[in-house]
């Protein structure tokens, strides 16, 4: 069906969908509130030639939608697409690895833990935590938490993180231990009792009531409300000093005093006790740096920068929209005011989407003067300043890289030093599954946006390395010398993974095509550069920069190609073993797998969730955790 008779069938509903290319590839992932009226700004409304927008349309061969409930919905989903398949025409993070949380569990004493991921589906609630569901893994401990509890994160900066984990435990003597506690004795006191940092709960002398009202004073730190602890603090050191409990009214003290001095280190940046995120954009080519500042109390509590990637063609603006999404589907706490560097186009439909996250109104400023503004300026000047670094350590990467390549070029016999070089693996999963992968290096640094996937359908199923790789090149050849743009321009140096045989391979392609480019191999073994016409290894040893540049650009083949596998094992895996349970059929397990993302989180996951997705039952639910049990370890392996 083509895109105009898909748009026919688009609802006037929430939702996110999903852009493709004539390979089936996304190339661009967005939200509406009405999936109809959005795509038809895409492909009824001529976006201006030049523009981010018409180049992306010019390429758009067929489309997805997703319907969901509420707009807020379409947001985490829109922000969980962008990082699942990172279209090259949506506005990205630069690093999107995982951020850390905080986790206050529910149990009858619970403990603050670390979080290394959320599961696929949950998130922190608008006012720091929410319950996420059971089966919660966490894969630095290797430990299945059975137990729900509020979650606070992300943080960006590890240090600040665990410094406000040293800090909840020192000001009010959280536990961090395993222990499963029932309000009776258990075992003896560990070592953070003994220095006071834990209250000892353990021990059976601390009532649930009692440390109810520490868990309840740690969320309010880790909200960032520490006037409201303070308060708290104080009513009680003047309570237990009008008894006469001058022992506790002393500690109480002490735990005031520690409070105030760790507050005393937040700048005062604000005349109102308000919170407020301060979001400013410094824009410079392809690659943007977006600077947030969280004001809490009126104190400046924080202060992260993230840098964007595919932000060329569009305005600051723009940038910041692009930015709001992935931040706010996962941010700890959205404040009532959000102040920006520049306007924002849908700005009324974001302080809805907002207020909706957050539970109450939120308003999204530009302000023009006063306190406002010079907290924007701020922003902005740290923005500027992180990007201004972040050029610097590129221009530091771009000399290094430079000088490697001058190496390479004379360690080959280049008349010059090539600017794109492509390097070519193969590799297969379990004897099937034959893939080529491509990475692409420019001026001596890694190009992601070009990197690409092969699926071996000639040579499928044939153990046949050199005919493998023969038909990667000869389809990538093929492509670019038809004028794709994708595969443009073509590369000045060619790496084989591998020696002789493959370098010869690559000979052999190029002569079919008509074309000449020098080639290189880099075989396994012994780590030997070989080239064509020559029987033994190159001596590399007077380029040592040149080899070190060779086996970096190896080796990043080596990962894509196995990060590729990853993913093609887990659909084989999520396909194969659901299929053989009785009871699940295509649309179950279509829901099963949309709700939970994985037979690893299926298996994770409890009867009641399981329940849940649309078309399940009890009876089946159970025989599906049944089923899984016997892949347990299988599973576990993958995790």
């Amino acid at each position: 069906m083509s895109i105009e008779a898909k748009l026919k069938t688009v609802p006037d509903l929430p939702g996110a969908y999903l852009i493709k290319d004539a390979e089936g590839a996304v190339i661009y992932v967005g939200k509406a509130r009405s999936l109809r009226k959005r795509l038809g700004q895409h492909f009824r409304e001529a976006a201006a030639p030049g523009r981010w927008a018409h180049v992306m349309t010019q390429h758009a061969a067929d489309l997805e939608f997703i319907v969901t409930n509420t707009e807020l919905e379409s947001l985490i989903l829109e922000a969980t697409l962008i990082k699942e398949h990172q279209p090259r025409y949506n506005i990205r993070m630069a690093d999107d690895k995982s951020y850390p949380y905080l986790k206050l569990t529910e149990e009858m004493y619970p403990r603050l833990m670390l979080l290394r991921d959320l599961p696929k589906g949950a998130r922190p609630g608008a006012l720091g935590g929410r319950q996420v569901r059971r089966g919660l893994h966490d894969p630095k401990r290797h430990e299945v938490h059975k137990l729900e509890g509020a979650v606070f994160g992300p943080y960006a900066d590890v240090r600040s993180m665990r410094r406000t984990m040293r800090l909840a435990s020192q000001l009010f003597g959280i536990r961090s231990c395993r222990k499963d506690l029932r309000g009776e004795p258990v075992g003896k006191p560990c070592l953070n009792y003994h220095i006071k940092r834990c209250v000892g709960p353990c021990t059976g002398q601390v009532t649930e009531e009692e440390y109810a009202q520490i868990v309840r004073q740690v969320t309010m730190f880790l909200q960032g409300d520490t006037k409201g602890v303070e308060r708290e603090l104080k009513a009680e050191m003047d309570e237990a000093a009008e008894a006469l409990n001058f022992e506790k009214a002393a500690a109480l003290r002490d735990k005031l005093k520690a409070l105030r001095r760790s507050t005393e280190e937040q700048i005062m940046v604000a005349n109102e006790a308000l919170d407020i995120d301060i979001i400013a954009c410094a824009a410079d080519e392809d690659r943007s740096l977006v600077a947030v500042l969280c004001v809490r109390a009126g104190r400046l509590v924080s202060q992260d920068q993230f840098v964007l990637m595919n932000t060329s063609g569009r305005t600051e603006g723009e940038i910041i929209e692009g930015f709001l999404t992935q931040h706010y589907s996962h941010a700890q706490q959205v404040p009532r005011l959000v102040l920006v560097s520049h306007d924002i186009e849908n700005r009324d439909g974001w302080q809805e989407l907002l207020g909706e996250l957050r539970g109450s109104k939120v308003e999204i400023r530009r302000p023009q003067r006063g306190d406002k503004r010079r907290l924007v300026d701020l922003g902005l000047r740290n923005a500027q300043l992180g990007l201004m670094r972040l050029a610097e350590a590129r221009g530091e990467r771009a000399q290094a890289a430079a000088a490697a390549l001058s190496e390479l070029a004379e360690m080959l016999g280049l008349p010059e030093p090539p600017q794109r070089i492509e390097c070519y693996d193969i590799s297969m999963l379990q004897g099937q599954k034959s893939t080529g992968s491509q990475v692409v290096f420019a001026d001596g640094l890694p190009d992601k946006r070009n990197y690409r996937h092969y699926r071996m359908w000639e040579s499928e199923g044939k153990p046949d390395d050199y005919a493998m790789m023969k038909e990667m090149l000869q389809r990538r050849l093929r492509r670019g010398l038809a004028g794709d743009e994708k595969f443009l321009p073509l590369p000045d140096l060619m790496i084989m993974d591998g020696g002789k045989g493959q370098v010869s391979v690559a000979v052999t392609a190029l002569a079919e095509a008509g074309l000449e480019i020098p080639v290189a191999g880099l075989a396994k073994s012994q780590e030997e550069v070989f080239v064509p016409g020559r029987k033994e290894p190159l001596d590399t040893e007077p380029y040592p920069r040149a080899w070190f540049l060779l086996q970096r650009i190896r080796d990043e083949a080596h990962r894509f190609a196995s990060q590729y596998h990853r993913s093609l094992r887990d659909r084989e895996m999520s396909k194969s073993v659901l299929d053989d349970i009785p009871g699940i059929g295509p649309r179950r397990k279509r829901e099963l797998l949309k709700a939970f993302g994985s037979v690893q989180e299926l298996a994770r996951a409890s009867v009641a969730e399981l329940v849940a997705v649309p078309g399940m039952n009890r009876t089946v639910a159970e025989e599906l955790l049944r089923y899984l049990a016997s892949y347990a370890s299988e599973l576990e392996e993958d995790t």
